[in-house]
């Protein structure tokens, strides 16, 4: 009987747990990391949707010379309706990084939104320290509701 316990409380906790983001590094980005109200952004568009974006530090890389320093950062969006009471949500983007720039899409459908995201590699102080740094820029769409988040890139 205690075994059946232990078997379904694990199999109830495993489903918790969905994996939609990783919780260690969404705690950092609360914790310490930098957070953008993303509404702030292209103000003549009406937004249906409130958006953060949590920036959190990686120290896994080591891209500086003679120093240590932060080479890129993660990002995590969070999402809520305006409803009386809200629906929300977070994810965790696979685009790593240094956001430079941000800009709304005109969009039309209820509770969506549409956000241009333009990516530096390296952040702005790795490219500092380090001349020999090569610098890609994407550009990324995210296509946000609070079911689901697609990023796709701009070509």
């Amino acid at each position: 009987m205690k075994f059946a316990f232990f078997i379904i409380t694990g199999f109830l906790f495993s489903c918790a747990d969905n994996g939609v983001f990783n919780k260690p590094d969404f705690e950092k980005a609360i914790a310490f990391g930098k957070i953008t109200e993303l509404n702030q952004f292209s103000p003549k568009i009406e937004k249906d949707l409130l958006v953060r974006l949590y920036q959190a530090p990686l120290y896994e890389s080591n891209c500086f010379v003679e120093t240590h320093g932060i080479c890129q950062y993660k990002y995590f969006v969070t999402v809520s309706t305006f409803d009386e009471y809200p629906e929300t949500n977070v994810y965790e983007l696979e685009n790593m990084g240094e956001v430079s720039k941000v800009s709304w899409l005109p969009e039309e459908k209820v509770d969506y939104a549409e956000i241009n995201l333009t990516f530096n590699q390296y952040s702005k102080y790795a490219m500092e320290n380090n001349k020999k740094l090569i610098n890609k820029i994407a550009n990324i769409v995210l296509k946000i509701s609070v079911k689901n988040i697609n990023e796709e890139m701009i070509k």
